[in-house]
This record gives structure tokens, C-alpha cells and sequence, in this order.
């Protein structure tokens, strides 16, 4: 059997890597500048390297240019995270009623992210619960089985996770966050479709009404 050749991973890549972990996890509140040459005194990286790690996060939209300031962190405005929601209880229902088909589900995925939620309330770990939190939705969406629609909520959990890591840093309790999340997972898998789907719109409901509160006080 012949096999694929590996994907090349460049320092750009790596750097990248670093730089999105630290958005997402909030260390880059929205709005703030990035510049390359931060980046290359920090990372000790030249200034090309710099160049196109920075390019590869503007083009996922972690960052846009500002007249003045070049490169920031996006904000993400009251209608951002409304619309961003909107889109998350479409792309979420239609991973539910897929679940709720085929039942009994296939809970290794959700009960994975709770699992690193619980590890990561423990650790006092803000950034390992948000990208977990992440993931539970994510195997949500990804039980449609859809290429696309898992696509589609990756880059919404993508913009959301940055207001996320500022919420669970005001919030700052990620053992209720674990245990509200081990509670939908036994929900989605157990309970009857109309309560499964009450369920996860309550869910989703209280996450926005937290985004918003944070991004209105930004």
C-alpha cells in the first residue's frame, strides 16, 4: 500500500499554533494590537516567519486590520454573538435530531470533553475548559455527519471562543461549567427528543445571555 506523504509543518505554522491557542484563550483580549515585531522578540522568529504566521490568522479571521493600529485581535459586537448563536442552535439542532435517530448515541466524544471540562475545572484551567467546551458542541454538530455543517460550526465556536475565554474568566467557576455540560450530555443521550431538544436551546440561551453580557460591557 502506498502511503500519503505527511503534511509539512513550517515554523509559520508552529507560531500560529502558539498565537491562536493565546486568542483563544484570551491572553489577547478582543482588540488588541499584534504586531510581528512582538512576535519576533518574543518568539524569537524572524520577521518573515512572523509575517506569515500573522497572515494565516487573519485569514481564519482571528484578526483584521485596523486603520491606525495594523493588526488586532477581531471584536466581536452584540450582534456578532447574536447572530453567531443563531447560527450555533441551527447547526446544533440538526446534530441533535441525528443523535436522537440513532439512538443510543454514541457518547465517547461528548463524554471525552466533559471529561477534560472536569479536569480543567479542577486544574483552575480557564483555556483547556473553553476548548473543551468547544469540542462537546462540536460532536454535537458532527453527529449530522456533515462535512460542511462541522466546518461551519468550527468557525463559529472559532469567533465565539474569544468572548467565551473573557466569560469564563469573569464567571471564573468551571465546575459549574462541567457539571451543567455532564448534565445536557445525559440529556441529549437519554432523555425524549422534545426534552433532549428543551434541553440544549436552555443551553445555548444561558451561553449567549453570559456572551453578551461580557461583550456589552467591552
Amino acid at each position: 500500500m502506498k502511503l500519503l506523504p505527511l503534511e509539512r509543518v513550517t515554523v509559520a505554522d508552529t507560531i500560529a499554533e502558539s498565537l491562536r491557542d493565546e486568542i483563544l484563550g484570551g491572553s489577547y483580549p478582543p482588540g488588541s494590537a499584534v504586531t510581528d515585531g512582538e512576535v519576533v522578540a518574543r518568539l524569537n522568529v524572524t520577521r518573515d516567519q512572523a509575517r506569515a504566521a500573522l497572515g494565516r490568522l487573519e485569514r481564519e479571521g482571528l484578526l483584521v486590520h485596523s486603520l491606525h493600529r495594523g493588526l488586532e485581535v477581531v471584536r466581536i459586537s452584540v450582534e456578532d454573538v447574536r447572530d453567531l448563536y443563531a447560527t450555533r442552535r441551527t447547526l446544533e439542532l440538526a446534530g441533535l435530531e441525528a443523535m436522537v435517530r440513532r439512538r443510543p448515541a454514541d457518547d465517547v466524544w461528548l463524554q471525552a470533553a466533559v471529561t477534560s471540562m472536569t479536569e480543567a475545572a479542577k486544574a483552575g484551567d480557564g483555556r483547556a475548559a473553553v476548548a473543551a467546551d468547544a469540542a462537546f458542541h462540536l460532536a454535537i454538530v458532527a453527529s449530522a455527519g456533515s462535512r460542511r455543517l462541522r466546518i461551519a460550526a468550527e468557525a463559529a465556536l472559532r469567533e465565539l471562543r474569544i468572548v467565551l475565554a473573557v466569560a469564563d474568566r469573569v464567571s471564573s467557576d468551571l465546575d459549574d461549567l462541567a457539571a451543567d455540560h455532564a448534565g445536557l450530555m445525559d440529556a441529549l443521550i437519554h432523555a425524549p427528543p422534545p426534552s433532549a431538544r428543551a434541553a440544549l436551546l436552555d443551553h445555548l440561551r444561558r451561553g449567549e445571555s453570559r456572551a453578551l453580557a461580557v461583550t456589552h460591557g467591552a
